[in-house]
């Protein structure tokens, strides 16, 4: 019986898998549409549309997120190759503009600066921060990187915020919101235990400063 209940469960994930990627594609091709229309509109439409498209390319990030958790879940192969930070960050704030268009954010990577990386997770992993420093009241964000050897790096993310919650810093708990799930960080976390090289593994560690709070991935 338990057998039968396991397939069960194997069959829905599947599914549930299935499901969710194809909503994925279809969000990430409604957003291509919608791209392409709102150029020909008059600004002050586009004004008027501004909402729309911020809820849009919410949900379209929050779809790419619980793909990534559920192959990340099941331990899945992601292809890693040659990343210049820089941009990966570029495209993370992009997507937060839309969604946070009143938060300054500076992106202090130098240009030179290259890992060696999944891309599509480390840009999930920063928009994910950013956003979590935005909804905790920050109003600046910088992020700067520093190079080590064999390719890895530090990604850091500070912001101007309240800081990170005792609790959480001390590990004793993911979230301290009512309505919070905690997913955020233990989400950046498992992006960067994905990565592993020179016989290292990826880390992501917190903390507060004077003037709000830090967040560090390594990135072997």
């Amino acid at each position: 019986m338990q057998g039968n209940t396991m397939k069960v469960d194997s069959k829905f994930e599947l599914l549930a898998a299935a499901y969710v990627h194809d909503l994925k594609n279809q969000l990430q091709a409604l957003i291509a549409q919608q791209d392409s229309l709102i150029t020909e509109l008059p600004t002050e439409y586009r004004q008027q549309l501004a909402p729309m498209i911020r809820h849009t390319n919410k949900v379209k990030d929050d779809t790419l997120r619980l793909v990534s958790l559920f192959r990340l879940e099941h331990n899945e192969h992601f292809a890693m190759g040659e990343a210049w930070p820089k941009d990966t960050a570029n495209d993370a704030i992009e997507t937060c503009s839309l969604q946070f268009p009143d938060l300054e954010i500076h992106n202090n990577i130098d240009t030179e600066a290259q890992g060696y990386y999944n891309e599509q997770l480390i840009q999930l992993a920063l928009s994910t921060l950013i956003a979590n420093s935005a909804q905790a009241g920050a109003t600046k964000i910088e992020l700067r990187c520093q190079e080590g050897e064999n390719q890895s790096l530090k990604i850091i993310v500070q912001d101007d915020g309240p800081g990170f919650d005792k609790d959480i810093i001390d590990g004793l708990t993911d979230t301290t919101k009512a309505e919070g799930t905690g997913l955020g960080l233990s989400f950046v976390d498992m992006i960067c235990k994905t990565h592993k090289g020179s016989g290292k593994q990826g880390e992501f560690t917190i903390d507060n400063i004077e003037a709000g709070a830090i967040a560090t991935l390594f990135i072997p």
